[in-house]
């Protein structure tokens, strides 16, 4: 079945126009899946355009959506990163924006919240002296009461007296009428006054006023004490309260003077400066039955309770001063809700305290108007300076980015200058000049660019003369190889082999093997098979170590084959001699080689030697026992008339003949070569290996040895065994 589905799906895709699906093809799988949802969630709005939708369809949408949202963002980043910032100049752009804007951004936030916050606590403390205010009014009014007795006033001609003492109540300090300047106004809700007789409050009659209030009638409270002066709540009301005491016509009056907290006394305290609210805890903060919906910003509402609802039973909830007027630029000047204030209000019952809140809505432009109505010139004068410094700043910034913006111009031109001189390089147009127009780094990398042309062309010439070189060496590699005898050999009884390994692609060690010279009768008359073997260490490495081995190479074998043709044995001490007058004369004095030669004879199993200042070769017994084979002379090549002495030793079966250069010996790590005991000891332990196991084996060890530093020396060894 899903074989079946799978074959259909691809009937339909091979029938889509080509070109469109070569472009599906390219999209990615997040970019497929975004398609693809993106198409259902289109489906689904037609369908519901069309009233075909259900609550299925719409849950799919509204999942679609949710999955669609995240791909789109990573399509979005990819498309941003691949793209618009592929330029440099996009990147700088970007990153200009980033260096000069979110400063600014940063820096205006914060000014904005530090205002905000500094605007609060001044919208507070200004409700805070308006609600202070109209407690000194109150107790003003209690004492000339009790001072000059009853007095005609009407209830909305009150006038504030002079303060005689300061209130002891905690809504904050009192300060007197007289004080208050431009605060002064008058005041909605009338004037209750009580008067002490005996121990019961009576209303206190001045002029035509005859106001009780609620908190007449009965002996006063056991906390209320002498000079009381705050908010009290009384019946879920709220009232400003001050009692005053003073002597008049020899005796003590004492007057209770009560206000109530009502909406239309705090439009009074909130004229110029917003909204006042008195709350019971948050609870102006909070959904309330019953409350007047004010809006204070863009999703904020505040709930309001009035006096009524308070009639209604339940604790104290709060009490607001109208809603705060709209703005006509709403943006410019948003509402300011103030940190709550605590307020202490006390219960006239109990005497307890009521933790209260004063909270004020005020907005930017009303709080400007308060904190310059003194000085109306100065407050334009100082709107207008900001306002100039604020344009003055958006100027610079302005002309900054536009530097900015024409800085990277010339710097992306110069990179756009470097990525065509890549690409006409990488085309292989060694030919190409990038212009030089300024004289700044960008023109000094240009230079560069230029030179580094000029280089690359000039290293293409030195690389074809390289390869040309290195041709050549392959050959001359190849040449060296052909002078070494074939390995192993075998000369009767005894098995030959040698191996080199150079240091560099051709080396200068030396050695050779060279079967059939001699004439002299082996046992029972057979004819003898002599083999001469050669072991030499050419001073120096490389190309002229490696010329002067074949020179060695051709005058040991033209020599050899001299005494053969003599008639008599290859003598290694007289080969010697000769190699080294030769050597003498034909190279340097600088140069020379160590040299070790030896005949050996098949039908004796004597092996003749003699050893030109070479490392001496070892001979190793069956049974453990070590010969060295040092008789001689010294270097070859070096001085003048010098003699040779020879040796020989007799080969018993199972003896090992170890010759080896100084490159197996020398190698160093941290300070300590290998040495030549730690090779013996290497080959005593594999002696009875294969001649060409054991040779590969002792290289190995040596280069293990020395790790990943560079081979210092060609490392070259000759093993023969008699059987």
């Amino acid at each position: 079945m899903k074989s079946q589905v799978h074959r259909t799906w691809g009937q339909l895709f091979r029938r889509v126009p080509s070109p469109l699906r070569h472009w599906w093809n390219r999209r990615s799988r997040v970019a497929k899946t975004s398609l693809a949802l993106l198409a259902f969630v289109i489906l689904c709005s037609l369908a519901g355009m069309a009233g075909l939708a259900s609550g299925t369809v719409d849950f799919l949408q509204l999942l679609a959506w949710t999955v669609l949202g995240p791909l789109l963002l990573v399509l979005f980043f990819r498309w941003f990163a691949s793209r618009l910032m592929w330029k440099v100049r996009n990147r700088l752009i970007l990153t200009y924006l980033l260096m000069g804007l979110v400063p600014l951004v940063m820096l205006f936030t914060l000014n904005s919240i530090t205002a905000y916050l500094l605007a609060g606590q001044y919208a507070t403390d200004m409700g805070l002296l308006s609600l202070n205010h109209a407690l000194a009014r109150v107790r003003d009014e209690a004492g000339s009461a009790a001072v000059y007795g009853p007095q005609r006033v009407e209830p909305t001609q009150q006038q504030p007296a002079v303060t005689s003492g300061t209130g002891t109540g905690n809504a904050g300090d009192s300060s007197s009428a007289s004080d208050m300047g431009m605060l002064e106004r008058e005041d909605a809700t009338p004037l209750a006054l009580l008067e002490l007789r005996g121990n019961t409050w009576v209303e206190r009659r001045d002029g035509a006023i005859a106001l009780a209030g609620p908190l007449a009638g009965g002996p006063p409270p056991k906390w209320l004490h002498p000079g009381f002066e705050g908010v009290v709540e009384q019946n879920r009301r709220l009232y400003l309260c001050a009692e005053v005491g003073a002597p008049h016509n020899g005796k003590m009056v004492v007057v209770l003077a009560s206000r109530a907290l009502t909406r239309a006394e705090l439009d009074v305290l909130a004229k110029g400066l917003g909204r006042i609210i008195v709350s019971h805890a948050y609870n102006h903060l909070t959904d309330v039955s019953e409350a007047e919906d004010v809006q204070v910003g863009k999703d904020t509402n505040v709930k309001v309770v009035g006096l009524d609802a308070l009639a209604k039973g339940g604790k104290f909830d709060q009490v607001s001063s109208a809603p705060l007027p709209r703005s006509h630029h709403p943006y410019l000047n948003p509402p300011i809700v103030a940190s709550p204030l605590t307020l202490s209000i006390t219960s006239w019952r109990t005497g307890e305290n009521i933790s209260g809140l004063l909270t004020v809505i005020s907005r930017p432009e009303l709080l400007y108007r308060k904190l310059f109505a003194t000085s109306v010139s100065i407050g334009t004068f100082v709107k207008w300076m900001l306002g100039g410094l604020a344009a003055f700043f958006a100027v610079l910034e302005a002309l900054a980015l536009l530097m900015a913006f024409r800085l990277s111009w010339t710097i992306t031109r110069s990179v756009a200058e470097l990525y065509q001189g890549t690409r006409e390089i990488d085309a292989g147009r060694l030919e190409h000049r990038i212009p030089v127009r300024r004289n700044d780094q960008l023109a000094a990398l240009a230079g560069s660019f230029n030179r580094m042309a000029q280089s690359v062309s000039d290293l293409l010439v030195q690389q074809q003369e390289q390869d040309r070189l290195l041709h050549e060496l392959a050959i001359a590699q190849e040449v060296q190889a052909t002078l070494f005898p074939p390995s192993p050999a075998r000369s009767g009884a005894l098995e030959v082999h040698g191996t080199c390994l150079p240091a560099r692609s051709v080396g200068g060690d030396y050695f050779d093997f060279i079967f059939g010279y001699g004439r002299d009768k082996g046992q029972q008359g057979a004819a003898s098979s002599h083999v001469t073997l050669a072991l030499g260490d050419i001073s120096g490495k490389g190309i002229s170590a490696a010329l002067l081995m074949s020179a060695l190479h051709s005058a040991d074998r033209a020599f050899s084959a001299a005494e053969a043709e003599a008639g008599a044995t290859v003598s290694p001490a007289k080969l010697l001699k000769q190699l080294n007058e030769h050597l003498h004369r034909s190279t340097q004095s600088s140069r020379y080689a160590t040299l070790f030669l030896a005949t050996y004879d098949p039908a004796t199993r004597r092996l003749i030697y003699a050893n030109g200042g070479h490392l001496p070769p070892l001979v190793i017994s069956q049974d453990g026992s070590i010969r060295r084979l040092e008789e001689g002379g010294p270097v070859v090549g070096l001085l003048e008339g010098v003699r040779y002495v020879q040796a020989s030793v007799v080969l018993q079966p199972g003896d090992l003949l170890v010759a080896y250069t100084d490159g197996l010996t020398e190698p160093e790590r941290d300070g300590q070569e290998f040495g030549e005991q730690q090779l013996v000891d290497f080959v005593q332990a594999r002696k009875d290996e294969p001649l060409t196991t054991l040779a590969a084996h002792m290289l190995q060890v040596v280069k293990e040895w020395i790790g990943d530093h560079e081979q210092p020396d060609d490392m070259t060894v000759v093993l023969a065994r008699q059987s």
